[in-house]
């Protein structure tokens, strides 16, 4: 992000604070150099763009903004005319801004991805109406349920990395996830048998149940890990 536009957005969100204060928008304009023009637009949102929206929502940007416009707001009441400097104001929000940038790009992706799995889902159940084969139903049905439960994974993890959510521990010992891993490894074996059928749906069927198995497994071996690291 360059720092002319942190500047503009800077510009945007004091001008709105200098005027939740008392100051008019003329008193405004003067404290910022600006036109009275420029400042009606950057109060309105048609000027500083979406990143104005996105620093209204930094709670350590908009600590400074307030505090900013507060010290200039005593200022210009008192008589002060000279216009306020803001480049300092802006290359501290840049950085906090340049800080958090691959943060809120991962949040992004996944809020993309958390999309996705919805209208996944939602196509998938849309099909599962549609077909007279109850083999073929079952199908769509657990891509459905698959993508619904991939999406509040997605969710609580994102919950996660925002602080939203606290998760520490696995809570469980070592033999209880040995006993659900050796489960989880025979139900594979048990399944084997059953793609002797040749239908080809069927055939689909036992497969998904076997790589939810193989990824039961998998994830119970993790937590294992984890429980032993913890």
């Amino acid at each position: 992000m360059s720092f002319e536009k942190a500047l503009s957005a800077v510009r945007a969100l004091i001008a709105k604070e200098l005027v939740v204060r008392g100051l008019s928008v003329n008193e405004t304009a003067k404290l910022l150099g600006l036109t009275p023009a420029a400042v009606s637009m950057y109060i309105s949102g048609k000027r500083g763009g979406e990143l104005v929206q996105e620093l209204a929502r930094d709670e350590r940007v908009m600590a400074l903004i307030r505090s900013h416009a507060e010290i200039a707001a005593e200022e210009a009441k008192k008589g002060a005319k000279k216009p306020l400097d803001l480049t300092e104001l802006a290359k501290v929000v840049a950085n906090i801004i340049a800080q958090r940038a691959p943060q809120t790009a991962l949040e992004d992706i996944i809020r993309e991805r958390i999309r996705l799995e919805q209208e996944t889902a939602t196509r998938a159940m849309a099909y599962s109406y549609r077909v007279r084969n109850p083999l073929v139903r079952a199908l769509f049905m657990q891509i459905a349920t698959d993508s619904l439960r991939h999406a509040e994974i997605l969710t609580m993890i994102l919950d996660y990395l925002s602080g939203r959510l606290k998760a520490e521990g696995v809570d469980l010992g070592d033999e209880e996830l040995e006993a659900l891993a050796s489960e989880e490894s025979a139900m594979r074996e048990s399944i084997a048998e059953l793609y002797k059928v040749g239908d080809p749906v069927v055939r689909a069927l036992i497969l998904s149940i076997e790589l939810d198995e193989q990824k039961h497994y998998q994830l119970v071996k993790t937590l294992q890990l984890a429980a032993r690291r913890g």
